[in-house]
């Protein structure tokens, strides 16, 4: 009788060392000037890599409504950092943003097990608008004069003509 070679099964790669993806965002009052989130995050990034960490991916979301008030205000600076690194990490970063007086919230989540490195280069920084304070003007009323327009609207009034009557 002959020996059978069993089939080739591949070998997984050894992931021991291999760090967790995370981000964190967190939150400044919306009077602080746009400096404050850029000395923030600069702050971030230091105690990431002096953990063992690497920030790959800075996104400043802008100033935004918030669903409740923050602080007394409706409004705030939204930023989100992308970093890979172990609890240790983690457990440094929410402490820097615990003990940061210009932070108001923050939150934390795993992203990713065990991530291979190589796969997460640096990205460069992201800067979105955020939200705009002032509603958008339609093109038709920013073509007329106001004294035209509220003329035309009492006109209408005034012969009671309502729109959808035939």
């Amino acid at each position: 009788m002959e020996a059978v070679e069993a089939p080739h099964i591949p070998k997984k790669p050894d992931r021991r060392g291999w760090p967790n993806a995370y981000e964190t965002v967190f939150v400044l009052p919306n009077d602080r000037p746009d400096e404050a989130a850029d000395k923030a995050v600069e702050r971030m990034r230091g105690v990431v890599e002096a953990n063992g960490g690497r920030v790959f991916k800075v996104t400043y979301w802008g100033r935004r409504k918030t669903a409740f008030e923050l602080a007394k205000a409706a409004r705030a600076i939204f930023v989100q950092i992308e970093y890979l690194g172990g609890g240790r990490t983690v457990e440094e970063v929410e402490r820097a943003l615990r003990n940061a007086e210009e932070v108001i919230r923050y939150q934390t989540a795993r992203t990713a097990k065990l991530v291979d490195p190589e796969s997460h280069p640096a990205e460069p920084d992201v800067r979105l608008q955020g939200d705009l304070d002032e509603r958008p003007i339609r093109p038709e009323a920013a073509a007329l004069p106001i004294d035209t327009e509220i003329a035309a609207e009492e006109a209408g009034d005034e012969t009671g003509e309502t729109e959808g009557e035939v």
